[in-house]
């Protein structure tokens, strides 16, 4: 061998060696996905399988003959799993397999007809259920261990087993429900990262739905699976039209989105502000977490709470007051200022600075440490509700909160984070994300309302602060979380027109496109997360990061126009985001796995594979929505609300979904 083709072995045997693991990989665990069903087919399946709840009609030669959209053939034989869901709770379901859509369908019927709760049922009391239909429409391996944990696309895929001569299906959606995703702790060093399928959560699942006993399952060989479906549910009864559609296709459990456009998003920023309201309890105090599955809730005044969460989700409330003249939103947004007014009074947190001026901070109960993010988030509220009302009956507090947060910033324009309420004493070491840019927010929201110019300075000594922390080498490729920092720039405009602003935030914009998901990132599969802001195409974008960089980047765009400039790259970036987040958002199309308790609508889950609505992810997201609702020109008429479930409370109702759905180009399954 010549040295010529020893260097040529050296330098394509490695590359050419990685490419056959790779196909070999893709060969084996890859799902093809064939064409989705039509409307025609997923409408006519619904038909059927309503027909025959609401009647009790078995197959048996009593229903219509199925009609010829449903002579399609299923690969593998499927099977078809038709699941009923009322009051946001499945109820029963049915597995029906066969060669075409027709005869799975059938079989599926005959399976719901024979399921107890159904029997148990009078003729019509489905009439309010929703169906949901899962088509098996592909299988692969389930990968051995240690990789087992990672060869999901969590969302999309669910895991099957077959046992004792028979299979079962842990549903895509099963898998979120049960928390199952994102669930597993495969470091033994750091047991608090959690990422992949926990496969000990989903197989005690799996064994319950094949009825067997611990040991039956443990004596039993098994063989596990992958498995893609192509999902769709029912429309909700109001929203079905004759003719059609009946139903809508799903993707990781949602439904496309409207387009956004000024009146979408005004819809859907007051339908998550009376989502907030109907979480505020009478004591003015928000239930933070929601289980948008389970219905399960935090409580207000024993789990686990954030004030300066708090106080921007009143911020939001009072925001939307001022946006929309609802009158309907002034009593909540009073009563949620009215908790940070009762913290302030009891918490101890109060005396004069040495020049004799007043000050306080807000403290929660049984706290004896302040952070800068309650104080400062409280006058941002406090100065949106006057901005909001004229009603200036809380300026006293703000002035008072104001110089405490005065207080706290040092000559170079940063500030401390954290107090001593006891001994009076700032902490001068604790560091904490978002804080100091929700203070020069908070300081330019005052100088708005007093003209006071110290807030002024102070606010533009914290900007100064802020944007030159990345005045060196490695500042120019990397930024933290610094959307409070934009908003409170554009905030202190016309005052402070300063193009260093300007140019620090599009910086900031122009780095969060490029962790911008878009045009389905793999093989088309992550199309319904084009617009999120992720780290890796692996990991589940956050959805409350598409309001909060979404709130940066429509400061950014006043920056520009203030400055006369225009980037037209910037307004798509912001839409992208929008338009994801609209399809996080539970809406009455989407609702159907949501618990009445859970008072869903509005809400916005932690990711698209994490249940759990926090308050911030709905004010954050909502904000955006408002302001750009604003930016995008007048919106129309005020949404005609919608009807909420019995018991609850909200301002005027849930506004329903705009009609014409329009989707993102819809990813194969």
């Amino acid at each position: 061998m010549t040295r010529r083709t020893k260097l040529a072995v050296v330098w394509t045997a490695p590359p050419l060696v990685v490419l056959a693991v790779c196909w070999a990989v893709y060969a084996r665990f890859h799902i093809a996905a064939p064409e989705r069903l039509d409307a025609a087919a997923r409408d006519a399946l619904a038909v059927r399988v309503r027909a025959a709840l609401e009647s009790k009609i078995s197959t048996a030669g009593e229903l219509d003959p199925a009609p010829a959209s449903l002579a399609r053939p299923i690969p593998g034989g499927g099977p078809l799993i038709a699941t009923v869901w009322t009051s946001g709770r499945e109820r029963a379901r049915g597995v029906g397999r066969g060669a075409t859509l027709a005869v799975a369908v059938d079989a599926a019927i005959d399976s719901l007809l024979e399921h107890p709760r159904v029997k148990r049922r009078r003729v019509g009391q489905y009439r309010a259920a929703r169906v949901q239909f899962d088509l098996v429409v592909g299988r692969a391996p389930l990968a051995a261990k240690p990789f087992e944990a990672l060869s999901l696309n969590p969302g999309v895929e669910g895991l099957g087993v077959e046992v004792a001569g028979a299979e079962h299906f842990m549903l895509p959606g099963d898998l979120v429900r049960r928390r199952a995703l994102n669930a597993a702790t495969p470091l033994s060093f750091a047991r608090d990262v959690r990422f992949g399928l926990d496969v000990g959560r989903a197989d005690r699942w799996l064994r319950r739905r094949a009825a067997l006993s611990s040991d039956e399952w443990d004596a039993a060989p098994r063989r596990y699976f992958r498995f893609l479906t192509d999902s769709f549910v029912e429309l909700p009864e109001r929203l079905r039209r004759d003719p059609g559609p009946d139903t809508v296709a799903l993707w990781r459990g949602r439904p496309p989105a409207p387009e956004p456009t000024a009146d979408t998003l005004r819809a859907a920023a007051l339908s998550g502000a009376q989502y907030l309201v109907r979480h505020l309890n009478e004591a003015g105090r928000y239930i933070y977490e929601t289980n948008l599955a389970t219905g399960k809730s935090t409580n207000p005044d024993k789990g686990p709470y954030s004030l300066p969460r708090h106080a921007g989700t009143t911020y939001f409330l009072a925001e939307v007051l001022r946006v929309t003249g609802d009158d309907d939103f002034r009593e909540p947004t009073e009563r949620a200022i009215g908790h940070l007014a009762e913290l302030v009074s009891e918490g101890g947190c109060k005396g004069r600075t040495a020049d004799g001026r007043e000050f306080a901070c807000v403290v929660d109960r049984g706290r004896p440490t302040a952070s800068l993010g309650s104080s400062a988030l409280a006058v941002v509220a406090l100065a949106e509700y006057q901005r909001a009302t004229g009603d200036a009956r809380h300026a006293a507090l703000a002035a008072r909160l104001g110089e405490w947060i005065l207080s706290m910033q040092r000559p170079d324009g940063s500030f401390r984070h954290r107090y001593d309420v006891a001994s009076g004493r700032p902490d001068e070491d604790a560091m904490l994300l978002y804080f100091s840019g929700e203070a020069a927010l908070a300081l330019a929201r005052m100088h708005a309302v007093t003209g006071d110019r110290r807030y002024l300075d102070a606010a533009e000594r914290g900007l100064d602060w802020l944007v030159s922390w990345y005045d060196f080498f490695a500042g120019s490729f990397f930024f933290g979380e610094e959307h409070w920092t934009c908003i409170a720039a554009a905030a202190a405009l016309p005052h402070l027109d300063h193009e260093r602003y300007r140019a620090f935030c599009e910086r900031f914009a122009e780095f969060s496109r490029r962790t911008q998901q878009h045009d389905g990132e793999i093989l088309g599969r992550q199309a319904d997360l084009d617009g999120a802001y992720g780290f890796t195409p692996f990991w589940i974008p956050i959805n409350g990061a598409a309001g909060s960089r979404t709130e940066a980047m429509i400061s950014t765009l006043e920056l520009q126009a203030h400055h006369g400039r225009e980037d037209p790259a910037l307004r798509e970036q912001i839409l992208a985001s929008l338009h994801f987040a609209m399809r996080q958002q539970i809406r009455p199309e989407s609702d159907w796995n949501v618990p009445v308790r859970a008072r869903g609508l509005g809400g916005i889950s932690a990711t698209a594979i994490d249940p759990v609505s926090r308050i911030d992810n709905v004010q954050h997201v909502g904000s955006a929505m408002l302001r750009m609702a604003e930016l995008l020109g007048e919106p129309g008429a005020k949404p005609k609300p919608e009807t909420q479930p019995a018991g609850t409370k909200a301002p005027g109702g849930d506004p329903t979904a705009p009609p014409g759905l329009q989707a993102v180009p819809n990813p194969q399954p």
